[in-house]
């Protein structure tokens, strides 16, 4: 279910966007259990505000770097839990997953890693995949809005805005 929309500018910060939504949210009496974010809300900012305003959270991390950074915690076979400094000196919890994909082209299975940064939650680095997972519905949930979606031409922003609030209106309303 959507519970909040808004309107992102070019100039805006992830931390702006996630603040404006998390008080979007308490305005309408509604504290989020465990807060799900993609890779992209994965920044020292939010990480900071997130932790300071003691709102337990799983965030996808980019995995970066060629043998340090987040990739230099991609060892080993089992998934576990570990702290991390990122470059920007922001201390944080991480967890550390691997999983094997098969490979399309040569059928053989290759691991590949999962990095979640955790706040405020003492989950084992398993119930945090599985859990994080269970964001998969918000990703059909856009899918099944691409049907609903209506196509115009119009350059309005204010427009386009009002036609894709109207879609998850009634996407919401189906479900």
């Amino acid at each position: 279910v959507s519970l909040a929309l808004t309107y992102v500018l070019p100039e805006d910060s992830n931390l702006r966007i996630v603040q404006c939504l998390l008080g979007r949210m308490k305005g309408l009496g509604f504290r989020p259990g465990v807060l799900y974010a993609d890779k992209e809300f994965c920044e020292g900012p939010v990480l900071r505000y997130l932790q300071k305003a003691w709102i337990p959270s799983v965030l996808a991390c980019p995995i970066r770097g060629k043998n340090g950074g987040t990739r230099g915690l991609c060892t080993g076979r089992k998934a576990y839990r570990t702290t991390y400094t990122f470059s920007d000196s922001t201390p944080a919890d991480v967890a550390v997953v691997p999983t094997l994909k098969r490979d399309k082209k040569t059928r053989k299975q290759q691991r590949t890693w999962l990095v979640y940064v955790i706040i405020h939650l003492d989950w084992s680095a398993k119930k945090i995949q599985q859990r994080y997972r269970h964001r998969f519905g918000i990703e059909s949930s856009y899918r099944q809005f691409g049907y609903l979606r209506a196509r115009t031409t119009s350059r309005n922003p204010a427009l386009r805005f009002l036609l894709m609030g109207l879609g998850f209106l009634l996407l919401n309303i189906w479900v």
